[in-house]
Order: structure tokens, then C-alpha cells, then sequence
């Protein structure tokens, strides 16, 4: 019973995507990042988190939580002033200065969403974790995501004569600091590439993500940039 409930679950959690299509592979493989770096190892059993004893971040959704504001708002202050004016206020030269400044405010608002999009770039993952050793050591990662390169073409050839293509690397960008004494003593400060491998590595032939592989890539590189 014990065994048909675990494989009754681990087959509902299979990702499988469009092989030819790279947006959702690389959304797929962005979103793994988050899930992995903040997911606790004894959620997981037997993860390579908790084989290599990689201890979790604490995930920051600022911009996320930012952005659903200031839409939320935007979009209540226009809800809001056209039922007014349809059903309250219907003449429009009373209502029209009060129309006017909603159009105003939900430009603005939706300004500084777009400044904060353009701000956040490529960043998939923004996160903090305090770890004790001989202090208390506060370490922030910020992990960027950029566009996939294009599939490279190897020398040889199929059978059918089709040039055979690798598929495109997924590299992460990575800035790591470490500090203690609250913050003012810096003990590590890196700005590096992180190359995983090809996305052939973890997705299979029928689309499906391998996340186990994904995940002890991405958890050893990590190790690796920070020094551990």
C-alpha cells in the first residue's frame, strides 16, 4: 500500500514539457531553482540537499509581491471609478475630473510596475540564510536567468543526413555575499557565470524534467562558487 501511494506520487509530480519549444524549458528549469534552494531536506527524504547537507535560503518575492500591488491597486482605483461614474455620477462633466486623475493614478502605477519589472532583469531567484559556525554568517544570493544560447550543431551527422544538434547550455548568473558581525564584516563577495550543462542532461527524450539531476548540478556548482 505504502509503495502504490509513493508511486502514485511520484508519478503525479513529474514535469513533462514541449521538447521543441526552449521558453518552456528554460521556465521549467527557472522555477526548479526557487523550489530547490528553499525546499527543506527533510520535505524531500532523500534529496541531494540533504546528501550534500546544503541548507536551505529563505526566498524573497519583493518585486513579485511588489508588482500584484501595485496591479491590484491600479486596477480597483479604474473598477472602482467607472462604476462610479455609470451608476453614481453619470454626467460627465462632473465626473470627468475625478475619471481623469484615476487615468492619471493608474498610469503612474502602472509606470513603476514596469520600472520594477526592468529593475528585477533576469533575476529567477533572490534569497538569504543564516548559518553558524564559530559566528552567526549571513549569506545573500541573487541567481539571474538569461536567454538561451542557440542549439550548436555537432560535426557528425544522423543517419537520414540531419545535422545532430546539442541543446542550448543553461548558465545561471550568481552574486553571493557572506558577512557577519550584523553585517559589517564581509567575508565573501562573488559575482560569477554558473554553466549547469545542456538542457539534454535533465530533460528526456519524451520532454520529462529530471529534476534529481538538475537539482545536484545546480546544488554542487553553488557549493563550489561559494567555497564550500
Amino acid at each position: 500500500m505504502v509503495k502504490k501511494e509513493a508511486a502514485n506520487k511520484a508519478s503525479t509530480d513529474r514535469i513533462v514539457v514541449d521538447n521543441s519549444n526552449l521558453t518552456e524549458l528554460k521556465a521549467t528549469c527557472d522555477e526548479a531553482v526557487e523550489r530547490i534552494l528553499s525546499r527543506r531536506p527533510e520535505a524531500d527524504g532523500a534529496s541531494a540537499a540533504k546528501t550534500q547537507g546544503f541548507a536551505p535560503f529563505k526566498a524573497s518575492h519583493l518585486h513579485t509581491d511588489l508588482r500584484l500591488a501595485l496591479g491590484f491597486t491600479a486596477s480597483a482605483i479604474m473598477i472602482g471609478t467607472s462604476i462610479w461614474a455609470y451608476f453614481v455620477e453619470k454626467e460627465w462633466k462632473r465626473n470627468k475630473q475625478a475619471c481623469a486623475i484615476a487615468v492619471v493614478v493608474y498610469t503612474i502605477l502602472s509606470g513603476i510596475s514596469m520600472i520594477d519589472s526592468y529593475l528585477q532583469g533576469n533575476a529567477i531567484f533572490t534569497g538569504t540564510r543564516k548559518t553558524l559556525s564559530n559566528r552567526i554568517e549571513t549569506e545573500h544570493l541573487v541567481i539571474s536567468s538569461p536567454p538561451l544560447p542557440k542549439a550548436a550543431k555537432k560535426d557528425a551527422k544522423a543517419a537520414n543526413g540531419k545535422p545532430i544538434l546539442t541543446p542550448p547550455a543553461y548558465t545561471l548568473q550568481i552574486i553571493y555575499t557572506r558577512k557577519s558581525n550584523k553585517g559589517k564584516s564581509l567575508l565573501a563577495n562573488k559575482s560569477e557565470s554558473l554553466p549547469l550543462g545542456h538542457l539534454g542532461e535533465w530533460f528526456t527524450e519524451e520532454g520529462e524534467f529530471v529534476e534529481p539531476i538538475f537539482e545536484q548540478r545546480l546544488l554542487s556548482g553553488l557549493q563550489k562558487a561559494f567555497g564550500q
